[in-house]
């Protein structure tokens, strides 16, 4: 399923200035800015420009890193010096899932990396992510549950968005440990992803909204005046694959589904027995009845006469 986490930040205090991780989103086009310069080719060198990647909000891209900081930096009206001012969500897809988004903007084209897509198809990919990455704000701004204080949608919220493509081997890595790669060689495959910077106000500046409170949904009531709080992690995940699925027209197998996945990683014994016996029952339905329909197609094509 496509991994929504609610950071509170990606290794910088998250209490004054989003600076530090807005240039630091920027390394990608450093990298290719590298490039750049160690090539003579026009052609070479406007493809490479073409590959950099900028924000976006929920209604314009192309947005500059300036832009993203003066805007959430701007957006904190009542907050407290020691109060967060943003969070920093990520979205993490399978590799089943990126490759199910490539081939629906390839005619299903096997890729090993993003460099294998023409100028078209990147646009596409990226548009894609970027689309599915707007509902997923969308999802975000509902699950506060602050409808009835004007917070509908994605639209409602101060937030920037930008899509990397690669990722690095750490020191961590047990591939690092084995010896098999270096820390700081890129790791092989498609390893697209989403880093978001999301103001703690809302757009109007009225609204505090957490998404790493502990607390799911809480309904208050001070000096008469009722409101809810929390924010559903949980909840959030699902509505994201439902999305997702929805959005790309996933098939989403049994094993993938986060509520699955999180009962074989967290529940009882007892309960992941069950869970793997129903799932197994429930994809050998399947097998079934996709063998029954190509038996079927392939015993009336026999018997055809033309």
């Amino acid at each position: 399923m496509p991994i929504s986490k609610p950071h509170s930040t990606l290794g910088a205090t998250n209490t004054s200035s989003c600076i530090d991780l807005a240039m630091y989103l920027e390394k990608e086009n450093n990298e290719l800015d590298k490039l750049l310069k160690k090539t003579k080719s026009i052609d070479e060198a406007r493809q490479i420009e073409n590959r950099k990647q900028f924000f976006f909000s929920h209604s314009k891209n192309n947005i500059s890193t300036n832009e993203v900081i003066s805007s959430i930096d701007k957006n904190i009206k009542k907050l407290g010096k020691k109060d967060a001012k943003y969070f920093a969500p990520t979205i993490n897809f399978s590799q089943q899932e990126l490759k199910h988004i490539i081939q629906s903007v390839t005619d299903k084209k096997e890729v090993e990396n993003v460099w294998e897509l023409n100028a078209r198809e990147y646009e596409l990919f990226n548009d894609k992510i970027k689309e599915y990455t707007k509902l997923i704000m969308n999802n975000y701004a509902k699950n506060f549950n602050r409808e009835d204080k004007g917070l509908k949608s994605g639209n409602d919220l101060v937030y920037f968005a930008k899509i990397e493509h690669f990722r690095k081997f750490k020191g961590t890595d047990d591939e690092v440990k084995n010896g098999i790669y270096k820390a700081g060689e890129l790791k092989p495959g498609v390893n697209s992803h989403v880093h978001l910077i999301v103001s703690r106000k809302d757009k109007t500046q009225r609204l505090k909204l957490t998404p790493t409170t502990k607390e799911r949904s809480t309904t208050r009531t001070i000096g008469g005046n009722t409101y809810h709080v929390g924010f559903d992690r949980m909840k959030w995940i699902n509505m994201n694959e439902k999305s997702f699925d929805d959005f790309f027209q996933y098939k989403r197998r049994q094993r993938e589904m986060f509520i699955n996945q999180y009962i074989l990683k967290n529940g009882s014994p007892k309960e992941k027995e069950t869970l793997l016996k129903r799932i197994e029952t429930k994809e050998q339905t399947i097998e079934n009845t996709i063998n029954h329909a190509k038996n079927r197609t392939r015993n009336t094509s026999k018997g055809r006469s033309w």
